[in-house]
């Protein structure tokens, strides 16, 4: 009788990770952005923390799916979509934080 392991609670935990990266980088932008009233600043700040938040969950997922026996497909699959997340994340934070042009007043 075969063992069969189930990735499910894997592939949870690593959307779960992912989700309270976004929401802490993106907290810790607008606090930046609320001091220095800077939104560049404020704008690399939330990138760098979370492709850093990022690269530490799938660190942690690579590992996480060598222990519970996850095949290729399933792996690469949840991968390409954490990447595509990501992506539509940095493209979120850029349009919130992207430089307002202010219309002279006559």
């Amino acid at each position: 009788m075969d063992v069969v392991y189930y990735s499910y609670q894997v592939d949870a935990i690593l959307y779960m990770y992912l989700g309270v990266t976004a929401v802490a980088s993106f907290m810790i932008g607008l606090l930046v952005w609320r001091l220095f009233k800077r939104r560049d600043v404020a704008f690399w700040t939330t990138l760098v923390l979370s492709f850093i938040g990022l690269s530490l969950s799938l660190v942690w997922f690579q590992q996480a799916s060598l222990a519970v026996f996850m095949g290729t497909l399933p792996w690469l699959i949840n991968l390409v979509f954490s990447l595509v997340l990501y992506l539509l994340f940095c493209g979120i934070v850029y349009f919130i934080f992207r430089p307002r042009k202010v219309e002279a007043t006559k």
